[in-house]
């Protein structure tokens, strides 16, 4: 495969998983780095083992009234059950998640690595100080990477600019399970 395929498919498994598009993925300036990082990171083949997985899940057909396009539900759920509920593939998808959202490389669980091998360079680090300032955490929270971005003058005195962003409401959004009562969803708030 070449390696701009490899990065392509890189960055489509990235974006089922951290729920950023692939070009917002790709304007971070870190896919290249991130891919070569985990290749890094990870016994020979196993990335190569859960890019494989996602080329599968993308050529499912879709359902009537489903999509197999990335962030569709049909998708989502099919790499719900064969990436993240993989007992191999799950960790390192995990992995990838907290590297695109915090910039760096977490350490893959010890029952893991005794399983399936590791790398020398299978360690808890930040991957760059660019990778810092791109992590997705920043977006995801509509802040600045502290110490990293001016943010200008009084902008500590305004609000935060909203997220755009089809969820449910803050409310229904952190209710966890085991609270007496659920909030109610108004009507039409789902999308």
């Amino acid at each position: 495969m070449s390696k701009a395929k490899r990065l392509d498919q890189f960055v489509g498994l990235s974006a089922l998983l951290t729920g950023f598009g692939p070009v917002h993925l790709v304007g971070t300036g870190m896919a290249e780095a991130y891919l070569c990082s985990a290749d890094a990171e990870l016994p020979a083949g196993v990335l190569d083992e859960l890019l494989g997985a996602f080329a599968r899940l993308e050529a499912i057909p879709a359902r009537p009234g489903g999509t197999t396009q990335p962030g569709g539900p049909d998708l989502e759920a099919a790499a719900g059950q064969a990436i993240l509920g993989d007992a191999k593939l799950g960790p390192v998808a995990r992995a990838l998640i907290l590297l695109w959202y915090r910039g760096t490389w977490t350490v893959l669980p010890q029952e893991w690595r005794a399983a399936h091998g590791g790398s020398p360079q299978d360690a808890d680090h930040v991957v760059s100080a660019e990778a810092y300032q791109a992590g997705l955490q920043w977006d995801a929270a509509g802040a600045h990477p502290a110490g990293a971005r001016q943010q200008g003058y009084g902008a500590w005195a305004s609000p935060s600019a909203a997220l755009e962003t089809e969820s449910l409401p803050v409310a229904a959004a952190v209710w966890l399970p085991g609270q007496a009562d659920a909030p109610s969803v108004p009507e039409g708030s789902r999308s």
